[in-house]
């Protein structure tokens, strides 16, 4: 009986994962990154951190997250900039606790570049000439 216990106890997890993972718990599961990932799977990835933790309400997950997101700008492009300032308004409104308005914004702003990675349909020219 002892030795079965031994055995059990030598193929648990290092860390376990709560059952109901509290938003905290839930949040430290999204650290694990490849280092070869895709760029725009990081950037989503980053994304959702910052959505996760301000749907949750965490104050400092939300700061870090909208604050790693401010660090990969490159501030050389009126582009960079103009997403700088949408992120310096998120850590704005989270600093006054309104967690939902800089939500919708990361989100809106994942879903733009979901949609700008999405390849455009090839559609066939009608019109041109035969040759």
């Amino acid at each position: 009986m002892a030795a079965q216990g031994r055995r059990l106890v030598q193929h648990l997890p290092d860390h376990c994962v709560p059952a109901f993972p509290t938003p905290s718990a839930s949040h430290t599961a999204f650290t694990f990154e490849r280092t070869d990932a895709d760029p725009l799977l990081r950037i989503l990835r980053a994304y959702d951190r910052a959505i996760t933790a301000c749907e949750s309400f965490d104050f400092r997950a939300s700061r870090s997250a909208i604050g790693t997101l401010r660090l990969a700008l490159e501030l050389d492009t009126p582009e960079a900039r103009s997403f700088d300032s949408l992120y310096a308004w998120c850590e704005t409104a989270v600093d006054k606790r309104d967690f939902m308005g800089p939500a919708r914004c990361l989100r809106s702003l994942r879903d733009a570049w979901c949609r700008a990675a999405q390849p455009m349909p090839v559609t066939p020219r009608a019109n041109l000439p035969l040759s």
